[in-house]
């Protein structure tokens, strides 16, 4: 039950800031599932370009996560590249922010 509860706590994480950066942005489809959908596209490409690419740094790693991230919400969520890469960088944002958040609320 604890596993089960805690895996719906990560979905949730995962998610939702994905959800506020596509509705922020106007994306055409904005529902948990497709923002699911599209975070599970991203890391298959991700991984996919990560074995194909090795010794990659992790300055990087981190220019090239985003357009491949980038191209997963452009396909799932509707919406244009330029828009994508911007909700790549919003949800970025947004995740680091409740990280932090969550962090110090545990933390005190």
């Amino acid at each position: 039950m604890e596993f089960i509860i805690l895996l719906i706590v990560v979905v949730a994480i995962l998610v939702l800031p994905l959800k506020m950066a596509a509705v922020m942005l106007g994306a055409r489809n904005t529902g948990a599932f497709y923002c699911l959908f599209a975070l599970l596209l991203a890391v298959i490409i991700q991984r996919f370009v990560g074995g194909m690419i090795p010794g990659v740094t992790a300055e990087w790693g981190m220019l090239i996560t985003i357009p491949l991230a980038a191209i997963a919400y452009m396909l799932v969520l509707g919406t244009g590249f330029l828009k994508a890469i911007l909700i790549a960088i919003v949800q970025g944002l947004i995740m680091i922010g409740a990280v932090i958040l969550f962090g110090g609320l545990l933390a005190a």
